[in-house]
């Protein structure tokens, strides 16, 4: 499913981001096609005929570990507002220290700034099918601690780091859209979307890793592949729903396998751009 552009590298992912995503408008924080995506979302809504108890849901919401003896369907709402929290605090700490507006920035790291503002609002809509709401929580310690190092470590140097946990959100975000299908699958209209909306989110990680594997030296490609099952062990752990939803073991297993782009790839919702395999 990756798209074939005359260009390659990173040209060929700035040329694709454009194609994608349409105009960058940083002060609005809003991409001008993915704005269209969204106003057919809204115009096709989804309901789910489950009874979901909001108090329970934001009641766990704060915590670190669940309340035992939840749904899976529970636990599953819970990661798909979780997971992104870091991410986002990642990116809304570089708009606080004006990391990502500059004049002299690369065009791919405006747009990648933007897509993560996307992903909240795709999994916002995920959320919305069960009558919740997506509210921002702040993520655990210590992936906030991580996540300042990534902000403010020198920007060329975080590239295998940074990738690593790309390809870590790219396992776990295919590895929530896969459960969610399941869980609903007797509502063909929720699983449907479900699909479409996670698969949005890995198109945009997938060239996530890949520009970062572009970005980084052979050293650094070596680097994000040895990081990535570590960090990817991290982040589950960190959202603890998902260990809850999954054999831990099978988990771990999909972490020390080798990456797989393409694998990934044909989740996605779209066609993908990769820069680079790392």
């Amino acid at each position: 499913m990756t798209t074939i552009l005359s260009a390659t590298g990173i040209e060929g992912y700035r040329a694709f981001l454009h194609e994608r995503d349409g105009e960058a408008d940083l002060l609005n924080r809003t991409l001008t096609h993915r704005e269209d995506f969204f106003a057919k979302i809204a115009a096709e809504p989804v309901r789910s005929r489950q009874h979901i108890d909001e108090e329970t849901f934001l009641r766990n919401l704060r915590r670190r570990r669940p309340e035992d003896g939840l749904s899976p369907q529970m636990y599953w709402l819970l990661a798909t507002a979780k997971l992104n929290q870091a991410e986002r605090f990642g990116v809304g700490l570089g708009e606080v220290y004006g990391l990502n507006s500059g004049r002299d920035l690369p065009p791919e790291q405006v747009y990648l700034e933007l897509e993560e503002h996307y992903h909240t609002r795709l999994l916002a809509h995920a959320l919305d099918m069960f009558g919740l709401r997506f509210e921002v929580v702040p993520p655990p310690l210590l992936m906030r601690q991580i996540v300042k190092t990534a902000v403010f470590f020198p920007r060329r140097a975080s590239f295998p780091a940074v990738g690593a946990a790309e390809m870590a959100g790219c396992t776990l975000f295919a590895t929530l859209k896969r459960i969610g299908i399941e869980l609903f699958e007797d509502e063909p209209d929720v699983a449907a979307r479900i699909d479409l909306l996670y698969g949005e989110i890995l198109v945009d990680e997938i060239g996530h890793v890949g520009c970062c594997a572009f970005m980084s030296s052979k050293r650094g490609r070596w680097l994000m592949r040895r990081l990535y099952p570590l960090i990817g062990r991290v982040l589950a752990r960190q959202t603890t729903e998902i260990l809850l939803l999954t054999d831990s073991k099978a988990l771990d297993a999909e972490f020390r396998r080798p990456f797989d782009l393409d694998e990934l790839s044909a989740q996605a919702s779209s066609a993908t751009f990769v820069a680079a395999h790392p």
